[in-house]
This record gives structure tokens, C-alpha cells and sequence, in this order.
């Protein structure tokens, strides 16, 4: 899942991620996607073009774009740093482990990354997991640790977890909305509400009201569209959906 994200600007393409201290990089390989030693990783960004989004996973991450780095860092004091190169901003996040552990970093371009995924607590024998994990067409696969929780909801996180390809996200997210229960009405406006908060990101000007009036919208449609004993929505229902509720949100 994820558990932070962090958008960081640099004068350098580059972006280092582990302990705090500054590292050592005069024996590193700059000309690599990523160069590392026992403590931290230099992965190689676009630099000053746009910002590099780094995002952290625990138990689980999107297998998206490449693998540059796949092994251990000694980290201290349960924490784990993302700075630029002059260390003149740095990032911190609080973690599950310290000392040595496993770390996995995913690129969307080696040599110029905009999009960094760091995948924490995944053991040394992670499974492949299809999202969705019932019936196709896939949003993405995700590596998850043996015995991590990839029931509904954390499988409907996963997908919202972004907001590239909205259209197949929102699809994936309307897939993996929990059947109809009677014993607990509150659900469903519950999860169309969190779909619609995940649709404030993707226009200007959809505030809070808006945004609860979407998921009423989203609750109605899907009702319409639901059939069979389980009420999961078919792929084709939830792409129409899908259009329906960014077609509404971009017209509003």
C-alpha cells in the first residue's frame, strides 16, 4: 500500500533516497540509471526540466516501469530520507524497519525518471498479484509480500492510487466497489465517496459539495448496472461509467 509520496525539485538530475547522512559519490557511476552503496541510492531524474515524484509502498507496489535497484540498504533509526543532490531539501519518512532490509526502486524512464517507486516490506519472496484480481482487462500487476492484505478495499486503494490514466483507473476502482449489503447501507456511499474525492485531482474546480454530488451520481449509476447474485460490475459497464462520471466532472 501506499504509505507516502513526496514531489521533489532539483538543480541536479539526481535524487537520493536512504539514510540521512550525505553519502559518498565520488566512487559512484553517475552515467547508471542508479548507483548505490550500503546506505543509499542515486537514482538518475530529469532534473531540472519538472519535478520527480517518489512514492513509498509497504507490503506491496505497482509493477510499473523498470527495476534499477533491487537489494539491501542499512537504514537507521526506522527512517528513510529523499533529498536532492545538494541536500538542500530533504524528505523524511518513519518506516516499519531499521538496519539492513530489502528495498525495491522502479523507474518509468532509467536515466530520466519523473516517476520513482520505492517498495519497502516485501520479504524475499514476493508474489506477482493482477489488479484487478478478477477478470480482465488488468490496470497493472502488483508485488506483494507474502500474507500483506489484498482484500477489496485495499485492492480499490491501489488502483486510486494515481491519477495517470484516469479513465482505467476510475474503470478498475468501479470494478472492485463492494457488493450490495443490506446490513451495511452506509458502504456504498462511503466508497463512491472516496472515488469522488479521488476526481477533485483531475479538474479545477470540483470542491467538496461538487465532489459529494458526483458520488451520489456514481452510487445511482452503478446501482443501474449491477446484475447477479455477487452485483459486481462487468468491465464494459464500468468503462461507460467511467465515461459518464469524467464526461460530468470536465462539463461541470
Amino acid at each position: 500500500m501506499l504509505i507516502g509520496a513526496v514531489e521533489v525539485y532539483a538543480n541536479h538530475p539526481f535524487v537520493i533516497l536512504g539514510t540521512i547522512d550525505w553519502p559518498e559519490l565520488h566512487d559512484w557511476d553517475v552515467t547508471l540509471p542508479a548507483s548505490a552503496d550500503a546506505h543509499h541510492v542515486a537514482i538518475k531524474t530529469r532534473g531540472q526540466v519538472d519535478h520527480t515524484r517518489v512514492s513509498f509502498w509497504s507490503g506491496g507496489m505497482p509493477l510499473l516501469g523498470e527495476v534499477v535497484f533491487d537489494g539491501d540498504l542499512d537504514l537507521d533509526d526506522y527512517r528513510i530520507c529523499v533529498g536532492d543532490l545538494e541536500y538542500t531539501n530533504q524528505w523524511i519518512k518513519r518506516i516499519q524497519q531499521s538496519g539492513p532490509q530489502r528495498v525495491i526502486v522502479r523507474v518509468d524512464d532509467p536515466g530520466h525518471a519523473s516517476r520513482v517507486h520505492v517498495g519497502l516490506d516485501l520479504g524475499a519472496d514476493p508474489q506477482v498479484h493482477a489488479l484487478p484480481s478478477a477478470g480482465e482487462p488488468r490496470l497493472f500487476e502488483v508485488l506483494v509480500a507474502h500474507g500483506h492484505d489484498m482484500s477489496l478495499p485495499n485492492e480499490r486503494g491501489l488502483a486510486l492510487d494515481g491519477h495517470d490514466s484516469p479513465h482505467a483507473r476510475l474503470a478498475a476502482a468501479l470494478r472492485l466497489l463492494s457488493s450490495s449489503d443490506p446490513s451495511k447501507p452506509w458502504r456504498e456511499g462511503y466508497e463512491a465517496g472516496l472515488i469522488a474525492e479521488w476526481l477533485r485531482w483531475l479538474t479545477l474546480d470540483l470542491d467538496f459539495a461538487a465532489a459529494k454530488s458526483v458520488g451520489q451520481q456514481i452510487q445511482d449509476l452503478v446501482r443501474s448496472r449491477r446484475s447477479g447474485q455477487d452485483g459486481i460490475l462487468s468491465p464494459r459497464d464500468a468503462s461507460q461509467i467511467a465515461d459518464t462520471v469524467l464526461e460530468a466532472i470536465h462539463h461541470a
